[in-house]
Protein backbone atom coordinates (compact mmCIF):
# COMPACT_ATOMS: atom_id res chain seq x y z
CA UNK A 1 0.00 0.00 0.00
CA UNK A 2 1.85 3.48 -1.01
CA UNK A 3 2.00 5.73 1.42
CA UNK A 4 0.05 8.31 -0.04
CA UNK A 5 -3.40 6.45 0.08
CA UNK A 6 -5.54 7.08 1.37
CA UNK A 7 -6.53 4.18 4.60
CA UNK A 8 -9.64 2.81 5.78
CA UNK A 9 -10.46 4.04 9.30
CA UNK A 10 -12.57 1.10 9.99
CA UNK A 11 -9.66 -1.00 9.25
CA UNK A 12 -7.10 1.43 11.17
CA UNK A 13 -9.67 0.89 14.42
CA UNK A 14 -9.85 -3.33 14.17
CA UNK A 15 -6.22 -2.93 14.05
CA UNK A 16 -5.95 -0.30 16.97
CA UNK A 17 -8.42 -2.88 18.75
CA UNK A 18 -5.88 -5.50 18.27
CA UNK A 19 -2.90 -3.47 19.70
CA UNK A 20 -4.62 -2.15 22.22
CA UNK A 21 -5.53 -5.54 23.30
CA UNK A 22 -1.55 -6.90 22.86
CA UNK A 23 -0.72 -4.14 24.87
CA UNK A 24 -2.88 -4.85 28.24
CA UNK A 25 -1.82 -8.29 27.91
CA UNK A 26 1.61 -7.04 27.71
CA UNK A 27 1.07 -4.57 30.79
CA UNK A 28 -0.71 -7.80 32.80
CA UNK A 29 2.47 -9.79 32.04
CA UNK A 30 4.85 -7.35 33.52
CA UNK A 31 2.51 -6.72 36.61
CA UNK A 32 2.52 -10.37 36.94
CA UNK A 33 6.37 -10.92 36.47
CA UNK A 34 6.96 -8.50 39.08
CA UNK A 35 4.61 -9.82 41.87
CA UNK A 36 6.57 -13.26 40.99
CA UNK A 37 9.71 -11.23 41.54
CA UNK A 38 9.05 -9.96 44.94
CA UNK A 39 7.90 -13.24 46.11
CA UNK A 40 10.96 -15.12 44.70
CA UNK A 41 13.19 -12.26 46.66
CA UNK A 42 10.96 -12.71 49.89
CA UNK A 43 11.50 -16.47 49.63
CA UNK A 44 15.19 -16.22 49.06
CA UNK A 45 15.73 -14.32 52.20
CA UNK A 46 12.97 -16.74 53.96
CA UNK A 47 15.39 -20.05 52.41
CA UNK A 48 18.56 -17.76 53.05
CA UNK A 49 20.41 -20.04 55.29
CA UNK A 50 19.02 -23.46 54.96
CA UNK A 51 19.41 -25.99 52.17
CA UNK A 52 17.20 -25.52 49.39
CA UNK A 53 15.49 -28.62 46.48
CA UNK A 54 15.99 -28.25 43.18
CA UNK A 55 12.53 -27.21 42.77
CA UNK A 56 13.10 -23.95 45.14
CA UNK A 57 16.44 -23.44 43.39
CA UNK A 58 14.74 -23.34 39.92
CA UNK A 59 12.01 -21.00 41.19
CA UNK A 60 14.46 -18.72 42.39
CA UNK A 61 16.79 -18.36 39.56
CA UNK A 62 13.51 -18.45 37.38
CA UNK A 63 11.83 -15.49 38.95
CA UNK A 64 15.31 -13.58 40.31
CA UNK A 65 17.78 -14.09 37.35
CA UNK A 66 16.13 -14.31 34.61
CA UNK A 67 13.68 -11.24 35.73
CA UNK A 68 15.83 -8.29 34.60
CA UNK A 69 15.83 -10.25 30.96
CA UNK A 70 12.25 -10.46 30.57
CA UNK A 71 10.97 -7.16 32.24
CA UNK A 72 13.35 -5.81 29.69
CA UNK A 73 12.20 -7.92 26.78
CA UNK A 74 8.42 -6.58 28.20
CA UNK A 75 9.46 -3.42 28.36
CA UNK A 76 10.45 -3.45 24.87
CA UNK A 77 7.39 -4.59 23.41
CA UNK A 78 5.07 -2.27 25.46
CA UNK A 79 7.25 0.54 23.70
CA UNK A 80 7.40 -0.70 20.46
CA UNK A 81 3.03 -1.47 20.58
CA UNK A 82 2.52 1.87 22.27
CA UNK A 83 4.34 3.97 19.27
CA UNK A 84 2.48 1.42 16.67
CA UNK A 85 -0.97 2.81 18.69
CA UNK A 86 0.40 6.29 18.67
CA UNK A 87 0.57 5.80 14.71
CA UNK A 88 -3.17 4.09 14.15
CA UNK A 89 -4.32 7.54 16.16
CA UNK A 90 -2.63 9.38 13.94
CA UNK A 91 -3.94 7.59 11.06
CA UNK A 92 -7.15 7.62 11.66
CA UNK A 93 -6.79 11.50 12.69
CA UNK A 94 -5.58 12.17 9.36
CA UNK A 95 -8.13 9.76 7.55
CA UNK A 96 -10.59 12.05 9.05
Amino acid sequence: MPVDQPVDPVVVAEVERDLRAELERTQSQMASLTREHERAVVLKRIYEHDPITRERFTLLHENIDAYPGKMAALREEERLLSGWLARCQALRRNAA
